[in-house]
């Protein structure tokens, strides 16, 4: 059912010029250099502050908020927007958004924590971890999560400054207590990109847990559920052995900031005493950027007192009011924050709103499409984990290489970029892809070049209400569109060969 909806109306009052020019700038504040928009109004990633026309087939990178949630935020604070956010404000409003995920989550007892982006969110499971025994940080795929993850999973900043606002210098350790991280980086897929067997995968991670143990160290063990490219590894019951034959000996943080999960799933990560992390702001389809990590509450029972570090990654609402050392918290707020979560969980209370089985529908018929696009443009998609899941069933990664041989990982990044800066130009319609994720290399080592197309939970939501032929119309305008980018691009990044036809 919907969880604590908000009011909706089409014929609402729309949003003034000033008011909306306001909301746009309060989104993109509270946050480090990522979110900040260039001269054409977009991030680094492509995304802007406002609603976009943008045929948005790219939120396994990042999204753009919906008009829906934009107007929604607009009448809720419009007689606010010109006012800084009291810290009690900030506080009240990040517990109503805990009230709301831990019904949508099922989990009442989680302790949840915020931050401004799912690499930020490296450093709950952190916190979730230390007990006074030096860390040994185990990441899983590293090419396939955040790639700030290789710094924060090991205790330190991944930029020049953080969500707070502080000057830091990066790389180097947020607290003396996480200066002697170990990282260890495991691979999710094998030499030819094939996906490597679950058991494999855990067996591997066992042999670093025991060898941090003889060490005298706690592992912090990174696991994903929903990667770049939409792999699940290990599976949960490797997971369940894991915690089955370690247990004290390492604490496993799961990587869901695709949010590409179902609640029950996170139920049962938790109940085995697992850290999950996830953001809004890519299959939720809410603005970036934004993450909540949910900790089982026997996690924040036995953790430590945060250390002061700390200070300069977090304000203090953000961390649940029980959590031991959160008062050393600076009592500030993060209005921006508290807008791109509330803007997420609009998404989400409304995909949960959805009837059984629409999603999975919708779902089907877009992986129809996406093949058709693959065969007519000679294309290949990249192997996935073979499991059907919300992963798997919303995200396809598409290699180039196969059509364009010469196409390396380098010029899939040139040809996302032409695609996201002049595809309005080439065919009337902005299209929006995810960025390439290296996943293989090709026969001289150079990584394939490949692009990334996912459905989000505001695409589904409008494909959910169509009855199959509006659907279908609609999924092979919108794919024809997207080949007929790939293709301009390709020419003109690689030359030869020539676009395909398409139709």
């Amino acid at each position: 059912m919907l969880l604590n909806p908000k009011s909706y109306e089409k014929n609402a009052l729309r949003s003034d010029g000033r008011h909306a020019a306001r909301l746009a700038e309060a989104l993109i504040s509270g946050g480090d250099g990522r979110i900040r928009l260039d001269a054409q109004g977009r991030n680094q990633y492509y995304a802007s502050a406002a609603p976009s026309d943008a045929l948005a087939y790219g939120s396994s990178t990042i999204s753009s908020i919906s008009e829906h949630a934009f107007e929604t935020l607009v009448v809720e604070w419009r007689d606010r927007l010109d006012q800084p956010v009291a810290a009690r404000d900030y506080a009240a409003g990040l517990d109503a958004i805990r009230d709301r995920l831990a019904a949508y989550f099922g989990s009442d007892d989680a302790a949840i924590v915020f931050a401004a982006s799912g690499t930020d969110l490296e450093y709950v499971g952190l916190a979730a971890a230390w007990d006074g025994r030096p860390l040994t940080a185990v990441l899983l795929g590293r090419d396939e999560v955040g790639s700030g993850c290789i710094h924060s999973a090991a205790g330190r900043f991944f930029a020049e400054e953080t969500a707070t606002g502080a000057r830091v210098v990066a790389q180097s350790a947020i607290d003396p207590a996480f200066a002697g991280i170990e990282l260890i980086d495991v691979g999710v897929r094998d030499a030819a990109g094939r996906p490597r067997a679950s058991a494999a995968v855990a067996a591997e991670l066992s042999l670093h847990i025991e060898r941090a143990a003889a060490n005298g160290r706690r592992a912090v063990v990174h696991v994903v559920h929903g990667s770049k490219s939409g792999l699940t590894l290990p599976a949960l019951a490797d997971v369940e052995r894991l915690v089955a034959t370690h247990g004290d000996a390492m604490t496993i943080v799961v990587d869901a900031c695709q949010l590409r999960i179902a609640p029950d799933v996170v139920r049962s990560y938790l109940a085995l005493g697992c850290t999950v992390l996830m953001t809004g702001s890519k299959f939720a389809g809410g603005p970036p950027f934004s993450g909540f990590a949910l900790a089982p509450a026997a996690a924040r029972d036995r953790a430590r007192p945060l250390p002061e570090g700390f200070r300069r990654l977090a304000n203090r609402a953000e961390w649940p009011a029980d959590w031991p050392g959160a008062d050393i918290l600076h009592a500030t707020g993060n209005f921006g924050l508290l807008l791109r979560l509330q803007a997420a969980l609009i998404e989400i209370e409304r995909f949960a709103a959805l009837p059984a089985g629409r999603a999975t529908h919708v779902a089907a018929r877009f992986s129809h499409h996406v093949m058709r696009i693959v065969k007519r443009l000679e294309l290949a998609e990249v192997p996935g984990a073979g499991t059907s899941c919300l992963a798997t069933e919303t995200l396809r990664t598409l290699d180039l290489s196969a059509r364009w041989p010469q196409c390396d990982f380098d010029a899939a990044k040139t040809m996302h970029g032409h695609i996201a800066r002049q595809s309005r130009q080439w065919l009337g319609q902005e299209i929006r892809l995810g960025q390439p994720v290296k996943t293989h290399p090709l026969a001289d080592g150079r990584m394939a070049g490949t692009l990334r197309l996912s459905l989000s939970m505001p695409l589904i939501i409008d494909m959910a209400a169509m009855d199959d032929i509006a659907l279908d119309e609609r999924l092979d305008r919108e794919m024809s569109l997207v080949g007929a980018a790939i293709s301009a691009a390709g020419a003109m990044t690689l030359a030869s060969p020539q676009p395909a036809p398409i139709g």
